[in-house]
């Protein structure tokens, strides 16, 4: 859990420096046309049965993501994104995932790589075994995040990323019960346009 604690901490650190550096750095052309940003990361996964005891102690492994999408202006991006979390926990094999629309927000235009992330679509919560078996649910997904774009090349951007995912579901003989996902993540994005 140090170890956690430790990697939490220095991804803040990243975007905290990230930010004052990026303010400054007006993309030639500005953000426009296509864009695409694949992430890995970890993930802290806990759940509510809601029984009234609350959520679970959060379980950190780690995330995938692939986002693409379309440049609306400077201030405002489109696109889709699928986020998943993965467990091994011996034979089986535990994933948390969400494909969502989301759209991402940039409150000081094309002079900062700084934005604000909010999406919505499905989750899926599910456990599958090496013979082919295994359940799962389906439900509701919701996303609140950050990030900041950092470029590295004429179209290409290292992107940390801080996101909150919520999962409803019901199912598997409880009424009602959710699951929680907050990732930190590192990516790669690229902007295509001019």
């Amino acid at each position: 859990m140090g170890t956690i604690r430790r990697a939490i901490q220095l991804v803040t650190v990243l975007v905290v420096l990230a930010s004052g550096v990026a303010v400054g750095q007006a993309a030639p052309g500005g953000r426009t046309g296509f864009w695409g940003a694949v992430g890995l990361g970890a993930g802290g996964e806990s759940y509510d049965l809601r029984d009234g005891l609350g959520y679970s102690a959060q379980l950190y492994r780690p995330t995938f993501s692939l986002r693409l999408g379309g440049t609306i202006d400077q201030h405002v991006r489109l696109g889709g994104e699928m986020l998943s979390w993965i467990n091994q926990n011996g034979d089986a094999i535990e994933s948390l995932t969400s494909a969502l629309f989301i759209g991402q927000l940039y409150p000081f235009g094309g002079s900062s790589g700084l934005y604000l992330k909010g999406g919505a679509g499905l989750g899926r919560n599910a456990v599958d075994f090496p013979d082919g078996s295994g359940a799962g649910d389906t439900g509701f997904a919701g996303l609140l995040g950050a990030g900041m774009e950092m470029r590295v090349g004429r179209r290409w951007y290292l992107n940390p990323t801080v996101d909150l995912v919520q999962h409803d579901y019901s199912g598997r003989g409880i009424d009602n019960y959710r699951e929680r996902l907050v990732t930190f993540g590192m990516g790669i994005l690229f902007q295509g346009g001019r």
